[in-house]
């Protein structure tokens, strides 16, 4: 196993100036910490299919574009600052936090695009764990906080899908504002909450608005002409 340190003039020559490229793909090693005398004319670095736990010295390539580090051992990933990546492709790692992940690349990297978590356990899909709609709604996750993602793992964004994603985000800020305010102390589910609600704020209590329902069907309705200005001329007998 190898680790970038062992041989840096080996990885350094690997580096191509003439396509600003650096491939170090499968090549066993363990660690990336630094960086080759041009590591910031590099706009394309693929580390996949290797054992890496963790990358250091990214901070160095500051003009990378695209970020290859499929198939290694990578949980917690940091990603410094780089304001011109578009590609991120993190497939078959170990990445478990996506919330972390996500407030991450939102801060550090704002013109990301496309972006792959394939065989991650933060990504659910049908053949590890999960079902559809586990993944539509880790979708809304990424969706939402990355706002100009257009590729997220193997389909598109789509404009209905972030028109989705923002009003699921809204929904549940209601959600968990109504769960505060009705009861701070107290774990009430959505429908509890939402009835409480209603009843707070409708301005006719259930019983006149039962009454102000239209329906269909037979009703037993039996008239008594008791304030009626008629009643006068209809002896009981008629009625």
């Amino acid at each position: 196993m190898l680790t970038t340190t062992d041989n840096d003039d080996e990885y350094s020559s690997q580096s191509n100036k003439e396509t600003d490229s650096l491939f170090l793909v499968g090549q066993d090693i363990t660690e990336f910490n630094i960086a080759p005398n041009n590591a910031q004319y590099i706009k394309h670095l693929d580390l996949s299919y290797n054992l890496l736990e963790k990358v250091e010295g990214l901070q160095r390539f500051v003009g990378l574009r695209e970020l290859i580090l499929d198939n290694n051992m990578l949980s917690n990933i940091q990603i410094p600052l780089l304001p011109f990546l578009h590609t991120l492709s993190l497939n078959k790692n170990r990445v478990y936090d996506l919330d972390n992940l996500l407030d991450t690349l939102s801060k550090h990297t704002p013109l990301l695009e496309f972006l792959s978590l394939l065989g991650n356990p933060a990504c659910p899909n049908e053949l590890m764990h999960g079902d559809e709609e586990d993944y539509q709604n880790y979708r809304y996750s990424v969706i939402n906080r990355l706002k100009h993602l257009k590729f997220l793992d193997s389909r598109p964004v789509v404009a209905a899908e972030r028109y989705d994603a923002q009003n699921r985000v809204k929904i549940v800020q209601v959600v968990k504002a109504l769960q505060e305010d009705l009861c701070p102390d107290d774990s009430l589910d959505l429908t509890r909450s939402l009835d409480l609600r209603t009843a707070e704020t409708t301005p006719l209590d259930r019983s006149q608005d039962m009454v102000q329902r239209a329906g269909f069907g037979k009703r037993s309705y039996k008239y008594k002409g008791k304030n009626s200005e008629g009643n006068k001329f209809i002896s009981n007998d008629d009625l």
